[in-house]
């Protein structure tokens, strides 16, 4: 006995995808995945800027929100520096370090 015995011989046979349909359908799962972050307001923004500087003269761990690839990412860390004319910031987590953009970030929390 296979395992794709179905009971159903009825149909077995028009179980088939054109390659037009196939296309459509995993263009329609990835545009699913994708994550838009939401649009901050000034006062998030300005949230956002405290907590980053707070975590780097304070030293304490960050837990940042950001999208990379259009999906979202999360990484805990200290701010090891922040780079304001090339807009980004850099967190260490041990041996990880991590790079991100300003633009990408959406959220920003103490662990």
């Amino acid at each position: 006995m296979s395992t794709l015995d179905r009971k159903n011989k009825l149909w077995e046979g028009s179980r088939m995808f054109l390659p037009e349909h196939r296309k459509n359908l995993l263009e329609h799962y990835q545009e699913a995945q994708t994550f838009t972050p939401p649009i901050l307001s000034d006062e998030a923004w300005q949230e956002i800027n405290r907590l980053i500087i707070e975590g780097l003269h304070d030293e304490s761990p960050l837990l940042i929100y950001y999208v990379k690839q259009k999906s979202a990412q999360q990484f805990c860390g200290f701010i090891e520096k922040v780079n304001p004319y090339e807009h980004w910031l850099k967190v260490t987590n041990g041996q990880t370090t991590c790079t991100i953009h300003f633009k990408n970030i959406y959220r920003v929390e103490y662990p």
